[in-house]
């Protein structure tokens, strides 16, 4: 009788076993077809109690026949990872959106934005081409710490 019931839980978990794999080999993956070069950023002090966020200049690429839909960076602040959208893309008659092999880099209004003195920060980088159905983290710069305000 022990004999039986090792060999039905044996058999009961190599069946488990085997539909989680068969399940994950066949599921459909989202090919991602926007990718960006590196983001990097930093805080520096701009004038007494004034410290701003820079970011340096990065590229977008389109990978298929794909047009891009959007993209934005966003500032996680911490503690809290507070997220904030800080540049917000979209083509539009004036600008039209780059599309299949096109590497996009962009002209931003201002390289520099507004942070508080001392706290810390990562910028995220996010895309969407017309290919997804959602926005994807092109990159993230590790956490950096603003710089206390100068007296």
């Amino acid at each position: 009788m022990k004999s039986r019931i090792l060999l039905l839980i044996g058999v009961s978990l190599a069946v488990v076993v085997a539909l989680f794999f068969y399940s994950r080999s066949n599921r459909v993956k989202a090919d991602v077809d926007i990718y960006a070069s590196p983001v990097h950023a930093g805080c520096y002090v701009a004038a007494s109690r004034d410290c701003r966020i820079h970011v340096e200049p990065f590229t977008i690429n389109l990978a298929s026949g794909k047009k891009m839909v959007l993209f934005r960076l966003v500032s996680i602040e911490f503690p809290g990872g507070i997220q904030t959208v800080i540049y917000d893309w979209k083509p539009d008659q004036s600008n039209p959106a780059p599309a299949l092999g096109d590497t996009y880099s962009p002209s931003l209004v201002t390289q520099d934005f507004a942070a508080t003195c001392g706290h810390t920060y990562e910028i995220s980088l996010q895309g969407q081409d017309t290919g997804d159905s959602n926005i994807f983290n092109l990159g993230l710069t590790g956490q950096f710490t603003c710089p206390s305000a100068a007296p």
